[in-house]
């Protein structure tokens, strides 16, 4: 499934059996939850208030994935990371039909009251850790932005969205598509031998 909808901050995590909650530095507490049928209209609710046109059908179909978050505070829903298992190829950077690999990761819906407390970057850490959960190797996004030719992650520095910002610190790589700029990280096993690999690499060097 391809279909898409387009349209710096401190936490300190509190480990416990009760669901987590994320205290950011107004003092609200954010709930994060996975998503389930009795979220649809909730969601189809924030996202169109934040200029995605969806509808309670698309929404529930991607839900029934089961690897989508939402964001809660005092029990209302502020933010929406949908997402759904993909494959992507390594060395073309396309998504084809096949197992799974991969996350795909919708751009997180926020509602306008909770921007810059941090939402996003929960929203996508939730799902990258659903990723490493399900042994998927990669969290994959696109970028839809038009972007100038040269070093796309220089760009996003000078003037990247704030999503777009949220990748690059997260150790996102980005690469031209035909259908836009694709974000992808490398997570789980498929990331720790590729870093073991790199400090053998360094050490054979340095004998």
């Amino acid at each position: 499934m391809t279909e898409t909808f387009k349209q710096g901050e401190t936490k300190v995590e509190i480990e416990s059996a009760k669901p987590k909650f994320i205290h950011l530095l107004d003092e609200d507490e954010v709930e994060v939850k996975k998503l389930d049928a009795e979220d649809i209209e909730d969601c189809v609710k924030v996202m169109r208030k934040c200029a995605f046109d969806v509808t309670a059908t698309e929404v529930g179909n991607i839900i029934a994935y089961n690897r989508s978050f939402g964001a809660t505070v005092n029990r209302m829903l502020v933010g929406v990371g949908l997402a759904w298992p993909a494959k992507l190829d390594h060395e073309s950077k396309r998504i084809m039909s096949g197992d799974p690999n991969a996350l795909y990761m919708e751009d997180p819906a926020v509602l306008l009251a909770y921007e810059g407390r941090g939402v996003r970057r929960i929203l996508l850490g939730e799902r990258e850790r659903e990723a490493a959960r399900n042994s998927y190797r990669y969290a994959i996004s696109y970028l839809y932005e038009d972007v100038p030719k040269g070093d796309i992650a220089d760009y996003i520095r000078e003037g990247g969205s704030q999503l777009e910002k949220l990748y690059l610190s997260e150790g996102y790589e980005f690469y031209r598509t035909e259908r836009g700029v694709l974000a992808f990280k490398k997570i789980g096993k498929d990331k720790e031998a590729e870093e073991k690999n790199d400090e053998s690499d360094s050490f054979l060097e340095n004998k």
